[in-house]
């Protein structure tokens, strides 16, 4: 089965009750990068429109029937402790600019790391219900992919991703990336977005340029596994970009302090806002957000993104 198959098949699964139009998942809109679109539209499907932005394994998830969290406390519903933030307050620069330049400096300097698969555990939240899930990403030839899913009770369950492999796993600029091209990816911020633009030219320019960049550079720093070097190099293109404006000192929806970026543009009912949340202090990205008419409409926030030797787990020791 061919890797849009996978996606077709993971689409038309998807439960109508996730989709409140009632029209099939465009597959399409899976591979793609997100487009612009009436407020209306972002309200009505904020977990695609989230997933897009760069974690194509989430859609296949909420495609497959996974069970989201409720986002009220109560018997059952899965406690997330808040990690990857910074133990104490750090001073933030007051622009967009400076505090993506400071991140850029904070991330250069972590340790370089690689392994066989990318693991990273993300929660999604669409109004009131949440989606937790851990992704076994290949990296190396050959080896399967897999996903787990948390369900409301805390367990998790093993599903499989068929056609996932080591050259298709990492959503980047609207298309799926092997690990290898984003360990070539430039280091410098000039040839990392004209690596983008390369790719943008690909697409056929259906979205704005600068729109463009701010996803490509946003998934970069926030769950692809790329070197310190690359996400500090994405940071500094981004901290150049026109129109990224600073929010200040942030929560995510996981309770953890950060600071945030932005980009806004208007909808047919309202301002569209993506946020960036960053921890200034180790320049490890949090969480991205959508924002519709002041409102939030829906986010995914990375509990943890490591790299593994180890083979795939069995879902029932998973914590």
């Amino acid at each position: 089965m061919s890797h849009r198959d996978t996606l077709s098949a993971l689409a038309d699964a998807r439960p109508r009750s996730l989709d409140p139009s009632g029209r099939p998942a465009d597959p399409a809109l899976i591979m793609a990068h997100p487009r612009r679109e009436s407020a209306t539209r972002v309200a009505r499907r904020p977990v695609r429109r989230l997933v897009l932005a760069g974690a194509l394994p989430a859609v296949a998830l909420a495609a497959t029937g996974a069970i989201l969290l409720n986002n009220t406390s109560g018997p059952g519903t899965p406690v997330v402790q808040p990690v990857m933030s910074s133990p104490a307050p750090v001073d933030v620069p007051t622009g967009a600019g400076g505090l993506l330049l400071v991140a850029a400096e904070r991330s250069e300097s972590a340790p370089v790391t690689a392994g066989r698969y990318r693991v990273v555990r993300t929660e999604h939240g669409e109004g009131a219900r949440r989606l937790q899930d851990e992704l076994w990403l290949a990296a190396v030839p050959g080896l399967p992919s897999a996903s787990y899913v948390r369900s409301a009770d805390g367990l998790w369950t093993s599903r499989p991703m068929q056609g996932h492999t080591a050259d298709n796993n990492f959503l980047l600029a609207g298309s799926p990336r092997s690990a290898r091209e984003l360990a070539a990816l430039p280091t410098n911020p000039a040839k990392l977005k004209e690596k983008l633009l390369t790719w943008y030219a690909d697409t056929g320019g259906v979205e704005q340029r600068d729109e463009f960049l701010f996803y490509s550079g946003a998934a970069i720093v926030l769950n692809l596994p790329v070197s310190p070097q690359v996400r500090a190099a994405a940071y500094r293109m981004l901290a150049a970009m026109p129109g990224v404006t600073s929010l200040g000192r942030v929560t995510d929806r996981l309770g953890r302090p950060g600071a945030a970026v932005a980009v806004t543009r208007q909808g047919d009912f309202g301002k569209v806002q993506t946020r960036l949340i960053v921890d200034p202090a180790t320049g490890q990205a949090l969480a991205q957000e959508t924002w519709v008419a002041g409102n939030l409409a829906s986010f995914t926030a990375v509990i943890t993104a490591r790299w593994s030797d180890d083979g795939l787990p069995e879902a029932s020791s998973l914590r």
